[in-house]
């Protein structure tokens, strides 16, 4: 099934068309870090304009993967967002034409969501890979990769053919009886 958003499609006559999110066939994005041979996992990749607005489209779709009702599907949509705001702001991603891979994946007894960008801009090539910042509560920013190492129940980096991948992991709580 495809998701498309039909409010980004309009009558737009001679304005320019919108780039909207396409699925990625990469098999390594569509597959979680850490894969159980013997188990099915439910996942999906989605690469994205790196647009300010994309952060809603990309929310709604972490919504319907993590079927929108779950006690985890609040903090999980607000870790991806932090993440995917991150490469807009640190990243060649948010320059012009960049894109950001989102992957998504429910496994056993957990949600894993990947965002990937597009590497570190060149004038930042030193200091640009993804870390925790010292705690300044005078700083405009530095907060959101703190709450994913605060938050997700794990987290990480990989540097790989350029790009930056920071992904994390949230335990799902087992549904109870008397819910």
């Amino acid at each position: 099934m495809i998701e498309v958003d039909t409010g980004r499609f309009r009558n737009s006559g001679d304005q320019p068309h919108e780039r909207l999110p396409r699925r990625l066939g990469d098999s390594r994005s569509n597959a979680p870090l850490t894969f159980d041979e013997g188990r099915p996992h439910l996942g999906a990749a989605l690469v994205l304009p790196g647009e300010p607005d994309q952060v809603a489209v990309m929310r709604r779709r972490i919504r319907s993967r993590t079927n929108g009702r779950s006690p985890e599907t609040d903090a999980v949509v607000l870790l991806a967002s932090e993440l995917f705001t991150n490469s807009l702001r640190h990243s060649r991603s948010g320059g012009p034409g960049g894109e950001v891979t989102v992957a998504v994946f429910k496994l056993p007894g957990r949600y894993q969501v990947r965002v990937t960008d597009q590497g570190p801009r060149e004038s930042e090539e030193g200091d640009s890979f993804p870390h925790l910042r010292t705690l300044d509560p005078l700083s405009e920013g530095g907060f959101g990769l703190r709450l994913v190492a605060n938050e997700a129940s794990r987290w990480g980096t990989i540097h790989e053919d350029g790009r930056t991948t920071v992904w994390f992991e949230l335990d799902r709580v087992p549904p109870t009886l008397d819910s």
